[in-house]
């Protein structure tokens, strides 16, 4: 079968259906083996080629199709270049990058980006106060495996009491003011503290020998295999650590 050239423009018979005494679209069918189709009109098409680029709508039109340069995949890799927006989670094994740009991070106020730059695969530093476990005061333990080393001061919790006092697991400096009178000071159940975690007992008032300040374990608990202990002298202080089971020892 042969196939006439037409050339112009070319007006397509129209269907008429007598059933209905209605005509419909005209129709044309066969192809263009030898045309690129560019005039051809209501047809979908891409405006420009780009390699690897998603295809997507402009504008809403139906008929007009654009290759995005800064969307591609090339069957393995989905490359962005710009902002990512997702209404719900975005899912992935892991994230590559120090993370600097990312924000509305948990933990971290407003922002929460950037409170941690890598240095290498061991190093990591941040400059902002880092609390565990809440927005609160913290009072989740800080394990390190490892040496630590500090530059700079250390401090403790200091509370000071004029009257009898259960000392709690986030106390470190318990101080006594023995100026008003005497003191009974309980440490807390040896269960629910640390193994190996500290408590100093201190007399600020200095008047431990007029005031004693007596020193108690909770339930079972013993001091050194003592149900409690007296500071009697002026100034007097303690230190003792705890073995998490039942005990305190004084060292």
């Amino acid at each position: 079968m042969a196939y006439n050239a037409v050339s112009g423009t070319l007006t397509a018979a129209q269907n008429y259906l007598p059933a209905s005494g209605s005509i419909i679209a005209n129709v044309v069918s066969g192809n263009l083996s030898t045309s690129d189709g560019a005039s051809v009109i209501n047809v979908p098409r891409l405006d420009n080629a780009v390699n690897n680029g998603i295809v997507t709508n402009v504008d809403g039109d139906f008929n007009a199709l654009t290759s995005e340069t800064n969307l591609t995949f090339d069957g393995n890799i989905l490359t962005v270049t710009g902002q990512l927006t997702a209404s719900i989670g975005i899912s992935a094994s892991y994230f590559q990058g120090d993370g600097s740009m990312l924000t509305n991070l948990p933990g971290g106020g407003s922002s929460g980006g950037g409170i941690f730059t890598e240095i290498n695969a061991t190093k990591a530093f941040t400059t902002s106060s880092v609390q565990i476990g809440s927005n609160a005061t913290p009072n989740h333990q800080l394990s390190i495996a490892g040496n630590t080393y500090l530059s700079g001061a250390i401090s403790h919790k200091r509370i000071t009491t004029t009257v009898d006092y259960t000392i709690s697991i986030t106390d470190y400096y318990v101080c006594a003011d023995t100026s008003g009178g005497t003191l009974k000071l309980t440490l807390p159940q040896a269960s629910t503290a640390t193994n190996g975690q500290t408590f100093v007992i201190k007399d600020e008032g200095g008047a431990a020998n007029v005031n004693p300040i007596t020193v108690s374990g909770s339930a079972a608990d013993k001091i050194d295999g003592e149900n409690m202990i007296l500071l009697n002298s002026p100034f007097a202080s303690i230190s003792l650590y705890c073995d998490g089971v039942s005990k305190y020892f004084i060292y």
